[in-house]
């Protein structure tokens, strides 16, 4: 994979959920504020988990609106919040469509995308996800994500393990589905089998907001863990590290991107470990994130890596939806110029460049970033480089059709 030589930066996560986000638009011409008919654009969002994604969608089409959107036409951005329930998110879908939605952007769940996967497909419709999270956003046709997803990820995380000197890797993975659980477990073979290591205990059976306890105990009481990686949500893995420091541990400690933002690093700043996290966007105080800083800082919305992947996504979309031929705007059309999409985003926010295009599956971004918090300094350091698909041994994951 080609790497980029862009500079990078530090992230940040923090709360607040808008549940229905209206946009309105701007002239793509730099004229006044867009005010003909709208783009119907919506999105299918956990918002207990991922508010800051759509929010930075809708940043995103306020600013384009009020240059005058496409064409003079407004963006209008629905979100549903799907509630991580598959019924509700499904619903959601059905009221996408019957809104007349050209495309989802920005949709940052569970579970979205192995539940309306195919009836994206059925219904000509593309997904760019802000945060694809279940193997569907990254194995099926017309869906490509902004960020890495969670098993890239997590298999960036398990590098970084083995690569700072882990012999004893004990492994915790919360999910929400069984599709998820099982691409945890497929990265985890696969990891083994790049690597030639085995992992000292692997545990994939907790699913979000347990207590996780006894799956700590479980870990620790069928080997003699030297590292520690926790595969899940921010809050989750708090929890998680709190029962380590119950238990007087201060292994390393390495966790996925959902945790890179400035106050799980203040939350865990009474660990006795060193924290690792490997960004799927460049950190914060790079230069490549100027841009975004600014527009999320005027709208309001907090600098996160899911922000981060919402901005992207909408970014995109509007390369795409100004590629179209013709004045006919609709899921067709849009789908077309997303799958014939030839000029990759060269947006350095990324380590390497971004393309939908043609292919039955998209794994567009595929590099990492790291950074640490040392103990008791509650804050995030960049380390770096840029690792990829091929410095981790990551393989795309098989979903079922």
């Amino acid at each position: 994979m080609h790497m980029s030589k862009k500079m990078l930066a530090t992230v940040a996560l923090a709360g607040a959920a808008a549940l229905v986000l209206a946009g309105c638009s701007s002239d793509s011409s730099g004229g006044g504020e867009a005010t003909g008919e709208p783009i119907v654009v919506a999105a299918n969002s956990s918002l207990t988990f991922f508010p800051e994604a759509p929010q930075a969608v809708q940043a995103v089409f306020d600013e384009y609106n009020a240059a005058g959107g496409l064409n003079g036409r407004p963006l209008q951005y629905n979100v549903c919040d799907d509630k991580v329930d598959p019924a509700a998110s499904a619903q959601c879908q059905k009221d996408a469509l019957s809104a007349g939605a050209v495309a989802m952007v920005g949709s940052s769940s569970l579970l979205d995308c192995a539940v309306n996967w195919k009836t994206w497909v059925d219904s000509d419709m593309v997904s760019l996800q802000g945060t694809g999270v279940d193997p569907y956003c990254f194995g099926t046709s017309n869906v490509a994500p902004a960020n890495t997803g969670p098993f890239f990820d997590a298999q960036a995380t398990i590098q970084q393990a083995a690569d700072d000197g882990g012999k004893a890797i004990c492994v915790l993975a919360t999910t929400a589905d069984p599709s998820t659980k099982q691409a945890y477990e497929e990265m985890i073979v696969n990891w083994e089998a790049f690597s030639g290591e085995k992992f000292a205990a692997v545990d994939t059976s907790a699913g979000y907001g347990a207590d996780y306890s006894s799956n700590i105990s479980g870990l620790t009481s069928s080997a003699s863990c030297d590292s520690f990686v926790f595969l899940g949500v921010g809050p989750d893995i708090l929890g998680m590290i709190n029962v380590l420091t119950q238990q007087g541990i201060k292994a390393p400690v390495y966790v996925q991107t959902s945790c890179y933002y400035p106050e799980f690093a203040a939350s865990a700043a009474s660990y006795g470990g060193t924290i690792s996290v490997p960004a799927e966007f460049s950190p914060l105080d790079d230069a490549s994130n100027d841009e975004f800083k600014a527009l999320m800082d005027s709208a309001g919305v907090p600098q996160s890596s899911f922000a981060q992947g919402g901005y992207l996504a909408a970014k995109n979309f509007i390369q795409i939806l100004e590629s179209i031929e013709g004045d006919t705007v609709d899921a067709a059309s849009v789908t077309a110029a997303a799958k014939g999409m030839t000029t990759p985003d060269e947006n350095p926010m990324r380590g390497n460049s971004w393309i939908f295009g043609e292919g039955e599956s998209h794994q567009a971004n595929a590099s990492a970033w790291n950074l640490t918090a040392a103990p008791g300094s509650g804050v995030w350091t960049s380390n770096g480089p840029w690792v990829g698909a091929k410095e981790i041994g990551f393989k795309p994951l098989a979903v079922a059709k």
